[in-house]
């Protein structure tokens, strides 16, 4: 029987601070591997891991191999997918029946799931380092703590964010701004945290910059777009504010301001995002030829849904207001357009489609 003794390294501090790349397989390579973070970082924890699992591995020693497999410091998602890669390669070479576990802390055991849908689990050693109790101690720990990269970014920075916008406010003499500022600031961090938006919100940033560096036309289209949305939504709190009414009314009546701004802006950012695909890769979207078609056809059916709305609200008859000329256009209108929007779009898709292939 064959037991694999496991050290895991969930935020990669062995590939961080070390050139050794993982999974590290073998007694001599995780010697030298537990060796070379301990002269990188004497006071990192994941030294005694190894250590303890080279500990673990002697005593079985020809029934059993030692492996290290690290994710990567983005703990999560990403960092599960690597090491769900290293341990598959381990087994492959290893095949062991059974496996040791070995961690330095209950974040690296978030995995032992995904370790047990591979193989059997025989034993979870938890190492921990001891540790004086001394006031001196206690500081130092603190100080450890606040120059570690992963903790920094977990509870430093949200600190930091508060404080700064926190400062700023009572500079300019506001603190009732500068609290709900903080509330806001810290609320978006905390969504961001919890629905681990991190990615997304990098990726869109590095498309920003590189839209700046290749005069993206979709990318100033979209800004124009948003600062459309924006000023729709004050400009109807602005003329709603001052009204007195009830909140159903006033929901209808805010959507009835914003709606053709809402689709003004749809309408831009489809054309930037169509004009820099024909311009950069020789490509017509010829689903994008129905989208005005198609806004103008929601705004009018929309438009009558909301005129229909307010109009029972003010005890007006549905029925009577069905009938009513200017309902039955709007109505009769979007229909037409998204019909003759969905007809042309599959003619010029026939006509251009076809010479395209045939070029």
């Amino acid at each position: 029987m064959k037991t694999l003794v496991l050290c895991i390294d969930r935020d990669n501090d062995l590939g961080r601070k070390t050139a050794i790349t993982s999974p590290v397989i073998g007694e001599e390579e995780n010697l030298e591997a537990a060796k070379a973070l301990a002269l990188a970082d004497p006071e990192d924890s994941d030294v005694n891991c190894i250590f303890s699992a080279l500990s673990i591995y002697k005593k079985l020693k020809d029934e059993a191999e030692i492996a290290t497999i690290c994710g990567d410091i983005n703990v999560g998602e990403s960092s599960d997918i690597i090491l769900a890669k290293e341990l598959d390669e381990v087994l492959e070479k290893v095949k062991p029946d059974g496996a040791i576990v070995v961690t330095d802390g209950a974040e690296d055991e978030y995995i032992l799931p995904l370790v047990q849908s591979r193989v059997k689990i025989n034993a979870i050693k938890r190492v921990v380092v001891k540790q004086s109790k001394t006031l001196e101690g206690t500081y130092y720990l603190l100080s450890r703590f606040m120059e570690d990269e992963k903790m920094q970014r977990k509870f430093l920075l949200p600190i930091a964010l508060v404080l700064f916008v926190w400062g700023i406010s009572a500079l300019f003499g506001s603190p009732a701004w500068g609290f709900s500022t903080v509330l806001i600031v810290l609320g978006s961090y905390l969504l961001i945290r919890v629905f681990h938006l991190e990615g997304a919100i990098t990726a869109v940033g590095k498309e920003i910059y590189a839209g700046l560096r290749s005069g993206k036309i979709s990318l100033f289209s979209n800004l124009l777009a948003i600062f459309i949305v924006i000023g729709a939504i004050l400009s109807a709190y602005n003329v709603l504010s001052s009204k007195a009414m009830e909140m159903p009314e006033y929901v209808i009546k805010f959507i009835d301001e914003v709606l053709w701004w809402l689709v003004t802006a749809v309408f831009i950012s489809a054309a930037g995002r169509f004009i820099d695909v024909y311009f950069r890769e020789k490509k017509v979207l010829w689903s994008y030829t129905l989208l005005p078609f198609s806004l103008v056809a929601f705004g009018l059916i929309l438009s009558a849904s909301i005129d229909i709305l307010l109009k029972i609200l003010h005890n007006a008859e549905a029925l009577s207001y069905i009938l009513n000329i200017l309902f039955l256009t709007k109505l009769i209108g979007g229909v037409l357009i998204a019909f003759i929007g969905m007809v042309l779009h599959h003619i010029l898709e026939d006509i251009y489609g076809e010479k395209a292939q045939k070029g």
